[in-house]
């Protein structure tokens, strides 16, 4: 029932009075009161920004993580990477005191057998002669270094060396031969490195009397490579470089360095030329090799 004058209105059986709808609002429509909207509205704003901080503060926590787990695996990518480094190194030093230790062996090896070659008799020598297939035996276009110390191919086919000669020569014994021009060359059939060669002078005549040669152990043998720039001048020798060979006069000897001689001693009295990839020590007076050592 509206009150007359368009009052508010009164519930039936009496009830008390209720609020007149306000103009321009439909019935059943609810608006919260402005004090209300007013306080609301900060509070949301705030807690807007609450949630923001949050996020913002998880996306940078995320991001740190990253950052210390890239950190973390360029850490130990670099650490493997070091030790690979560290290892490769270790494998090349111990394959310099390997190839140093295999090269004061053949040498050692190689002066006895010189030595011993040069004690032989008339007869033995001629002995030693008839034992080796020439013809046979012999190589063709050899494109190898095929010098005391070097290691040869191994698609070359040795020959093995007649029993009969390790009676009066037991040096060759477990030695197997190969043959280019007239020279003998002498291989060890486990590593394929030439120990000896018997050059086409031998049979003809006593021949020169060979050097002892120079003993360096294997870490004697790396100081003095290792005294020796990578990019030193090459002398060029086109000669075999076998032990007791003369350096023609016109080859240019060098000094050791100083120091080199005082942690070497046994230097003193030899001078050095680069040929190849080969240091070649030579005695200073007579200008024979005394012992001939890989570069690398």
């Amino acid at each position: 029932m509206h009150a007359p004058g368009g009052g508010g209105i009164r519930a039936p059986g009496g009830g008390g009075a209720v609020r007149s709808v306000p103009s321009g609002m439909s019935r059943g429509e609810f608006h919260a009161p402005r004090a209300y909207r007013a306080e609301r509205a900060p509070r949301m704003e705030r807690n807007y920004r609450s949630e923001t901080r949050r996020a913002q503060s998880r996306t940078l926590d995320r991001s740190r993580q990253q950052a210390r787990r890239d950190l973390r695996q360029g850490n130990e990518a670099r650490r493997a990477g070091r030790e690979e480094l560290n290892r490769k190194a270790a494998e090349r030093g111990r394959g310099r005191d390997e190839t140093a230790n295999m090269s004061q062996r053949v040498s050692e090896r190689h002066n006895e057998m010189q030595t011993a070659r040069t004690q032989l008799s008339s007869e033995n020598k001629e002995r030693l002669h008839k034992a080796f297939n020439f013809d046979r035996a012999r190589l063709h276009n050899v494109n190898f270094d095929h010098r005391v110390g070097h290691r040869i191919p191994r698609r070359i086919h040795l020959f093995p060396i007649s029993t009969a000669v390790f009676a009066f020569f037991p040096y060759y014994r477990d030695y197997s031969y190969f043959v280019v021009d007239d020279d003998i060359c002498i291989v060890d059939p486990r590593t394929y490195v030439v120990v000896d060669v018997i050059d086409r002078g031998y049979w003809s005549g006593p021949g020169r009397q060979q050097v002892a040669g120079l003993h360096l152990s294997a870490q004697e043998i790396t100081v003095g490579r290792d005294s020796i720039p990578a990019d030193f001048t090459d002398a060029g020798l086109g000669l075999r470089l076998a032990l007791g060979a003369e350096i023609p006069q016109g080859a240019d000897l060098h000094e050791f360095a100083p120091l080199v001689l005082d942690r070497v001693p046994q230097l003193q009295g030899y001078r050095f030329l680069v040929t190849g990839d080969q240091i070649v020590i030579v005695q200073r007076g007579d200008r024979s090799i005394a012992l001939v050592i890989d570069r690398a």
